[in-house]
């Protein structure tokens, strides 16, 4: 037999699949130093949200208020769960605002980060389940926003967990999974939807909306009120906001001339939410959305600045601890983290006879930077907060005589109870082997999960004709995955109403029972409507219900609105001849007319109200 020549060897089993999705994973992963960034962020603004709302916990939250949980529970469907149902007392809500914020303040410090991460969106579909009335569209991306973080492995860089790591490996700082695209894409699919649905010819062609926009005054600030004098000015920004909205996020992942192109989206659409924050009080949307843009920051960028700051140029950085103690250890690792110093070493002062014979005569941990003089007690700390590039500015804080005896006098507390503070510790803060990579099964529901966010983004489109069935709309709100970016879609609205609310009490007098004060309401336009309003939630839960009145002429909302204003209005009274007896609600409507002319005015009787009818 004679030896048959092999087969040429096929062209594929040449290729280098590695290099290429390099440039996929380059556009669709996510930096570990930006889900820091992002994690840091998304705890900040729950505490911040969970403050404005705990301003008017009884009004909103509890059975005193607006909407008594009986009425709620008739009013929702089985996917509306929410643990704010189980009891409607003031304690049992603040206690579930305080747990609320416990975890997201632990959400910020990376400490167990998924469990934190998991608690945090639990409570955020709960709280927003419980009044939808004062729910907007930054309560939908936040909800959102958390439900992505829960794969993704936000707590792997300047966090807890990140310190307390007891794995060997170094994990590289690019990382990619499914979560990572779909968070990514969550994040363009906003704006790329609002453009979609901004149909009306005040947008396009007509380029009247941010004309509109500006003048709807319940949302107009003192800027927007300054800037809506310059037409042709506002026909730029809605070419321009509408251009953004539908280009930006192509723009942001295209392969070509990409890391210049991402930086200048970010920049364009950061810049874009500021000026929404200037010109309008729409709470705290433009700051969840910045939060949000801030996820396509790539590794190119934290190593250029890395570079700028000098993070890294201590490599002869030695903090020395005493081996003995637990707790030394621990605290030497979260400030190696915590202040961005990767190069510092951390030895057993033991093992080092200079460092052993410091810990031993003052009973202080050591810290020494080349050949400068080692530091002790609260100066160690000072020192090492000098060499942050970060926080190196707030060393001189530190330095200041009251702060440094209190930091003296800290520290000399510490050394005494170390032994009790490392069994403590042992049990709280735990070493833990950290790891980047996602499961299959968590890889699979986060693919599920984005093919769910795309068909609900489609179906939000008159012009799609989809329509979500019923099951598969319930699984979506039990997720709290509900979105719909109509932003001033298809067009601003062209109504400005503000609320006037004229009483009666017992003793006849009249009152203005929306301001809570004596006499006879003024019906004149306030200069800024948009201040009539407390808070941005008030505002929301106003107009809806102004809104409704349209359709409802016996709404049960405006009336469980009417007997929270008798019941609030009551309790504040010390004489019964004080008590709100009756009240009519009215609203000014003021609507807005092309070219500047003159709006109309319309007064709208909406509700009257028996106290003890």
């Amino acid at each position: 037999m004679t030896a048959q020549t092999p087969p040429p060897e096929s062209h594929y089993s040449t290729v280098d699949w590695a290099a290429f999705i390099a440039p996929f994973r380059e556009i669709f992963g996510i930096d570990l130093r930006t889900l820091a960034l992002f994690r840091v962020g998304l705890g900040g603004v729950i505490l911040a949200s969970l403050y404005v709302r705990a301003l008017d916990l009884t009004a909103h939250y509890t059975d005193f208020g607006v909407l008594p949980r009986s009425f709620l529970l008739e009013q929702s469907g089985a996917a509306a769960w929410s643990f704010h149902n189980l009891n409607g007392s003031f304690a049992f809500q603040a206690f579930l605002f305080c747990v609320a914020a416990i975890f997201a303040m632990s959400l910020m410090a990376g400490y167990r980060t998924r469990l934190a991460t998991v608690v945090s969106w639990a409570l955020l579909v709960s709280i927003d389940n419980r009044n939808w009335l004062v729910q907007s569209g930054e309560d939908q991306l936040l909800m959102v926003l958390c439900f992505w973080a829960m794969f993704l492995p936000t707590g792997m860089r300047f966090s807890v967990d990140a310190a307390l790591d007891s794995s060997a490996r170094k994990h590289p700082n690019a990382y990619f999974s499914v979560a990572t695209m779909a968070l990514l894409i969550q994040g363009a699919s906003m704006y790329f939807f609002s453009a979609l649905l901004k149909s009306d010819a005040q947008w396009i062609p007509d380029g009247t909306a941010v004309y509109y926009a500006t003048h709807v005054d319940y949302f107009a600030t003192p800027f927007g009120h300054w800037i809506r004098q310059f037409p042709d000015l506002l026909k730029g920004l809605t070419y321009y906001v509408w251009s953004v909205e539908l280009i930006g996020p192509i723009l942001i992942f295209l392969p070509v001339f990409h890391r210049p192109l991402r930086l200048l989206m970010i920049g364009i659409l950061v810049s874009m939410h500021v000026g929404f924050m200037l010109c309008l009080n729409i709470g705290l949307f433009s700051v969840v959305s910045i939060l949000m843009n801030l996820i396509f920051i790539q590794g190119w960028m934290w190593d250029w600045l890395a570079r700028v700051r000098g993070v890294g140029k201590h490599t002869d950085l030695i903090i020395y601890y005493d081996k003995d103690c637990g707790f030394c250890l621990k605290t030497c690792r979260l400030l190696r983290v915590f202040l961005v110093l990767p190069e510092a070493q951390i030895q057993a002062a033991q093992d080092t006879p200079s460092a052993r014979e410091l810990l031993e005569a003052h009973n202080s941990w050591v810290v020494q930077c080349g050949g400068d003089t080692p530091q002790l007690k609260w100066d160690a700390i000072r020192y090492l907060v000098k060499l942050s590039p970060f926080f190196g500015p707030l060393a001189r804080l530190l330095s200041l005589g009251l702060v440094r005896r209190t930091g003296d006098r800290f520290y000399l507390w510490i050394a005494q109870n170390r032994n009790t503070l490392s069994r403590i510790t042992g049990v709280a803060l735990p070493f833990k082997p950290q790891t980047p990579s996602a499961s299959m099964v968590s890889q699979l529901c986060a693919g599920g999960f984005l093919a769910l966010v795309c068909l609900q983004n489609v179906s939000t489109l008159p012009a799609a004709g989809v329509r979500m069935a019923q099951p598969v709309a319930n699984f979506r709100d039990v997720f709290g995955l509900y979105q719909d970016w109509a932003m001033f879609a298809p067009h601003p609205v062209l109504t400005s109403p503000w609320p006037v609310i004229v009483g009666k009490t017992q003793d006849g007098t009249i009152v203005d029972v929306y301001h809570g004060r004596t006499g006879k309401p003024d019906w004149t336009k306030p200069r800024y409507v948009s201040r009539e309003y407390r808070n941005a939630r008030w505002q929301k839960y106003l107009t809806t219900l102004e809104d409704r009145t349209y359709d409802y002429v016996d709404d049960p909302y405006m009336n469980h609105y009417a007997r929270w204003l008798c019941r609030d209005w009551n309790r504040r009274v010390d004489k019964r001849e004080r008590e709100l007896v009756t009240f009519e609600i009215h609203f000014q409507v003021e609507w807005t007319q092309p070219d500047y002319r003159p709006k109309k005015l319309v007064k709208r009787h909406v509700w009257s109200h028996e106290c003890f009818g």
